[in-house]
C-alpha cells in the first residue's frame, strides 16, 4: 500500500478558513426561490418524462430516529408513536406512486439511497413496504448502486441480512469519535468493539462498500483523543471514510444547545485535527476524495477520479452518472428538468400535502445558462479535481478564458499557495490544494456576494 502521506500547512488552514458552501448544489440552497412550488415540479416531471432510456437516481429520507445527538444537524424526527411512524411510510408510498405516474413511461434507475434520521429505525416489515412500492414503480438497472446510512448502536444483524437480501451494496456507519469522553460530550455512546463487530459483519455479507463516518471539531477532542481515533478508524479498513467538519450553530440547532462551548476545540487545535487525518488517512494508503472524502486505492470512486470520471449529488460522491435524482420524503431534494425541488422540512405539512395528493415541493430552482455552466466547472473541480477547457468547449461552445477571464485573475493566490497548477488546456488541483477545494469553487459562484431576500446566507466554515 502506498504509505505517501498529504501535509497541510496550519497557515494555510489559518488563511483559508472562512464561511463558504459545500457545494452540494449549485446554485447553492439559500438563494433557490419559494415561488417554485408543486406546479413547477409537476411540469419538470413531465419534462424529465420524455427521457425514457435515461436512467436517473433516487433519495429517500427517514426521519425517525430514537434519541437526538446534540450535534447533530440533520432534519429528524424523535418519536416513540407508531401511529406517526406507519403514516409516514404510507404518505412516502403515495408520494412515490404520484411520482411514477408523472414520469410516465420513466422507470430507469441507477442510484438509491435511504438517509435520516436513522432508516433503519423502521422495522424490516415497513422498509420492505417502501421498498416494494418503489420496485412496482419503477426498474432496477443491473449494478444500481444501492446504498443506506445507518446507526450500528440500534441496527441489528437481521436488519442488515434483510438490506443484502433486497440487493442493497453499500452501507455507511456513523461513528463520529471513539473517545469516551468525547462520546459523553456528544450525547452519542457508541464503543469501538461495537462498531468492530458491526463493520466485520457488514464485511463477511460481502457489501461492495462499508463506509464510516467521522466528525472534527467536536467538544472533548484533543490531537491524542483524535489520534486514536484515527488509528482505530485505520485498522477497521472501511472502504470510505467521510470526515465532517463540526458545524456549532445552536441558534440553529436546538440540541446543540446541549453542547458546553468552552470544550470545544479552538480554531488552531481544530486546523491541526484536520490536518492530522489527512495526513494519517493518505499516510495509510487512502485517496482523498474532494474536501472530506477518503477512499481506498482500488475503490471505484478512486479509480473515477483518477480518469475524471467522478460525480457528486446530495447522496454524496458516486461513479453513477446520473445527472437527475427525484427525492422521496420529508426535507428531501431532487434534481429534475435543469431544476433543484426541496419538500417541506416539517412532518406535518409534508404529510398533509402529499395527503391532498399535491407535491410537497416549497422551494427551488430553475437554473438558466449561466447557472449551468457554472455548475459544470465547479462539480469539476469538486468532483475530478481538474477542469479540461476541451471538454468545456465541447460541451458549451465557449472558451474558457473569454467566459471566466475575470474569475481566472482570481485564481492568481491559489496558483501562488500551490493550490493549482496549469498544465496544457486546463485546470488541476494539487493534493494541498485538495483540502481548500470549496475556497477554489467559490470564485465560480456567480451568488456569493450577493444577498438573498435581503439576507446574507449563513455558510458553515470551510476548515
Amino acid at each position: 500500500m502506498d504509505k505517501k502521506k498529504t501535509s497541510i500547512p496550519i497557515d494555510l488552514l489559518r488563511k483559508y478558513d472562512r464561511p463558504g458552501p459545500r457545494y452540494t448544489s449549485y446554485p447553492t440552497v439559500p438563494v433557490w426561490s419559494n415561488e417554485v412550488g408543486s406546479e413547477s415540479y409537476m411540469q419538470a416531471l413531465q419534462n424529465a418524462s420524455v427521457n425514457e432510456d435515461e436512467a436517473f437516481a433516487i433519495y429517500c429520507h427517514i426521519p425517525f430516529c430514537e434519541c437526538r445527538c446534540y450535534y447533530c444537524g440533520c432534519n429528524t424526527v424523535i418519536t416513540k408513536n407508531s401511529d406517526k411512524v406507519r403514516l409516514y411510510i404510507d404518505t412516502m408510498k403515495q408520494e412515490i406512486t404520484n411520482t411514477a405516474k408523472h414520469l410516465k413511461n420513466r422507470k430507469l434507475v441507477n442510484q438509491l439511497h435511504f438517509g435520516g434520521g436513522t432508516p433503519t429505525y423502521l422495522t424490516i416489515e415497513q422498509f420492505n413496504e417502501i421498498l416494494d412500492t418503489l420496485e412496482n414503480c419503477f426498474n432496477f438497472v443491473e449494478g444500481c448502486e444501492k446504498s443506506i446510512e445507518i446507526d450500528p448502536r440500534v441496527t441489528t444483524n437481521e436488519q442488515i441480512k434483510a438490506l443484502v437480501n433486497r440487493g442493497f451494496n453499500r452501507i455507511s456507519m456513523g461513528v463520529q469519535d471513539f473517545d469516551n469522553d468525547v462520546q459523553i460530550a456528544i450525547g452519542r455512546i457508541q464503543p469501538f468493539e461495537l462498531v468492530e463487530k458491526k463493520v466485520n459483519f457488514c464485511k463477511s455479507l460481502n457489501f461492495e462498500g462499508v463506509n464510516i463516518d467521522l466528525i472534527y471539531g467536536l467538544p472533548k477532542q484533543t490531537i491524542e483523543s483524535f489520534t486514536d481515533t484515527l488509528k482505530k478508524a485505520i485498522t477497521l479498513h472501511p472502504d470510505r471514510v467521510a470526515l465532517y467538519s463540526f458545524a456549532y450553530l445552536p441558534s440553529v440547532k436546538a440540541n446543540q444547545m446541549k453542547i458546553i462551548e468552552s470544550e470545544l476545540p479552538v480554531t488552531e487545535d481544530k486546523y491541526k485535527l484536520f490536518a492530522l487525518a489527512v495526513e494519517l488517512f493518505t499516510e495509510a494508503g487512502y485517496i482523498q476524495i474532494g474536501m472530506d472524502h477518503f477512499a481506498l486505492p482500488k475503490d471505484e470512486l478512486s479509480i473515477a477520479q483518477n480518469d475524471g470520471r467522478l460525480h457528486r449529488n446530495f447522496m454524496g460522491y458516486t461513479v453513477q452518472a446520473s445527472p437527475e435524482m427525484v427525492g422521496f420524503g420529508m426535507s428531501s431534494i431532487g434534481y429534475i428538468d435543469n431544476s433543484f425541488f426541496q419538500s417541506h422540512p416539517t412532518l406535518s405539512k409534508y404529510m398533509d400535502t402529499v395527503e391532498q395528493n399535491e407535491f410537497a415541493v416549497f422551494r427551488g430552482m430553475k437554473l438558466n445558462e449561466d447557472d449551468l455552466i457554472r455548475q459544470y466547472v465547479i462539480n469539476s473541480l469538486m468532483c475530478n479535481f481538474q477542469l479540461q477547457f476541451s471538454d468545456f468547449y465541447k460541451k458549451f461552445n465557449i472558451q474558457y478564458h473569454d467566459y471566466f477571464h475575470k474569475e481566472h485573475k482570481e485564481l492568481s493566490e491559489f496558483f501562488v499557495d500551490n493550490f493549482l497548477d496549469a498544465p496544457n488546456g486546463g485546470l488541476k488541483i494539487t493534493e494541498v490544494g485538495r483540502t481548500f477545494i470549496r475556497n477554489i469553487a467559490m470564485v465560480f459562484d456567480a451568488y456569493l456576494n450577493k444577498e438573498s431576500d435581503g439576507k446574507k446566507p449563513t455558510f458553515s466554515r470551510t476548515i
